[in-house]
């Protein structure tokens, strides 16, 4: 398949290419420098007659058009002609590289193998048979030229005592089975390259496919939410209206009634006030996720400051249960860029859950930590825990674990997730651990 930059799959192709024609550039210097330290490992230790000169003066040839290969490389336009034109070169370099190591009796003759491999991987199927058609040519016509001593023979006594260049049964016997093995290699290599083409395009086919039903299911469930955001939101004001009725009768603003009639009414208001919550709930939960803008701009705040306060709203729940609070803030401000109402929300969600789930006499620690790149706040209580198997879980909607069911019947399961989404809207993070038994500890971290 040619490499082509008009569909997306062929540009993917071509940007396989370039990675691939960089690994080609690396992978000559290692080419290079073998040749060296066999050359001269080869003559001077195992003491093999080699032509040194020619040798490394070919050598460094190759290290010259790789040097201009590297510096050419950032302003080519056709990628296809630079690798043809790249293994053009190598290939003539290969047959000077054969012809003084021994001709067609080198065993060097066999490296044509490996670069139509190389070739099938960085060229289209067409463009390699013409590869290796190029090489067939240079490898007959290097024998051809050799048989007729046109060219001189490089002898290797120590390889070949008795030299078989000449010998014509032996050469049409080369030629043969280098030829058809460089053809063979080729016709493979291609084969697989292409078999692994066509599983790429329908790869990037499927992926194309599932991209664009997730941004259609994406689009949908943000049209779900957005049509939620607003019915929930008509809900609160009647619901509001409907509390505050039920709390004037309560406070006999409607004239004295029965206290069967008494009893009712403060049922229903908080049944009422539990579906206010539970509305609220929605509201901040499907605003952080369609990303609805809060009332207010981002402030700079002490989330040391922050956590007092709540503390301070909650002062009447942890009398109640006597629960010890330990404050650990840092000595310093640790100043905090965000809304105020969503800071608010994050904490009286986490602080209510610890005072909510501690049993009477309980302690809950806040510890307040300051880096260079975040702010972590740790917030640790002696409550009932979280069951291992629910830790997974307790930040999906509407979820409470099973033991939280038994300490507060009512409850709406929003919270944590509530907090996950305004977290996660910062570049923050949470992160849960718990013991039944024992306690919980919740760690949040904002960057600064």
């Amino acid at each position: 398949m040619p490499y082509n930059t008009h569909t997306p799959e062929k540009s993917s192709l071509e940007k396989e290419l370039i990675e691939s024609l960089s690994r080609f550039i690396n992978l000559r210097w290692i080419i290079v420098v073998g040749i060296c330290i066999t050359s001269i490992f080869a003559g001077l230790v195992l003491k093999i007659s080699l032509p040194l000169t020619p040798i490394l003066f070919i050598t460094f040839c190759i290290l010259i058009f790789n040097v201009v290969c590297i510096c050419y490389q950032k302003n080519v336009k056709s990628y296809e002609r630079f690798a043809n034109l790249q293994i053009s070169v190598d290939w003539i370099a290969l047959v000077f590289l054969v012809h003084y190591t021994g001709g067609t009796e080198s065993p060097v003759i066999f490296y044509f193998i490996f670069h139509v491999i190389i070739a099938a991987i960085l060229l289209s199927k067409k463009d390699c048979y013409l590869q290796t058609g190029f090489a067939a040519l240079l490898i007959i016509s290097l024998s051809i030229l050799e048989y007729f001593s046109i060219i001189h023979h490089v002898h290797i006594q120590e390889l070949f005592p008795n030299p078989v260049y000449d010998n014509g049964l032996y050469l049409l016997s080369i030629i043969f089975f280098i030829i058809t093995s460089l053809y063979i290699s080729a016709y493979l290599a291609t084969s697989v390259n292409s078999r692994l083409r066509k599983r790429e395009n329908e790869i990037l086919t499927l992926k194309n496919v599932i991209a664009d039903a997730y941004n259609k299911l994406e689009a949908i469930d943000r049209e779900k939410s957005e049509f939620t955001y607003k019915v929930t939101h008509e809900l609160r004001s009647p619901l509001s209206a409907i509390q505050s009725l039920l709390k004037s009768i309560e406070e006999g603003y409607a004239g004295d009634i029965s206290p069967k009639a008494m009893d009712l009414i403060t049922r229903s208001e908080k049944r009422t006030s539990f579906l206010i919550t539970l509305v609220n709930g929605l509201l901040d939960l499907i605003a952080g996720k369609i990303g609805k803008p809060k009332e207010g701009d981002i402030k700079t705040i002490d989330i040391n400051v922050a956590v007092k306060n709540t503390l301070h709203l909650m002062q009447e729940k942890t009398k109640a249960k006597n629960l010890k609070i330990i404050i650990k803030a840092t000595p310093e401000p640790s100043y905090l860029k965000i809304v105020p109402d969503d800071l608010d929300i994050i904490l009286i969600n986490l602080i209510d859950n610890s005072v909510k789930y501690t049993e009477q006499g309980g302690t809950i620690s806040i510890n307040s930590i300051i880096t260079n790149k975040e702010i972590k706040l740790e917030m640790s209580d002696t409550g009932i825990g979280i069951i291992k198997e629910d830790l997974n879980k307790i930040f999906d909607e509407f979820y409470r674990s099973k033991n939280a069911k038994t300490v507060e019947q009512r409850g709406t399961g929003l919270g944590l997730s509530i907090v996950k989404n305004l977290i996660k809207q910062y570049g923050g993070s949470i992160d849960v651990m718990s013991e039944i038994g024992k306690g919980t500890t919740v760690t949040v971290s904002f960057p600064v």
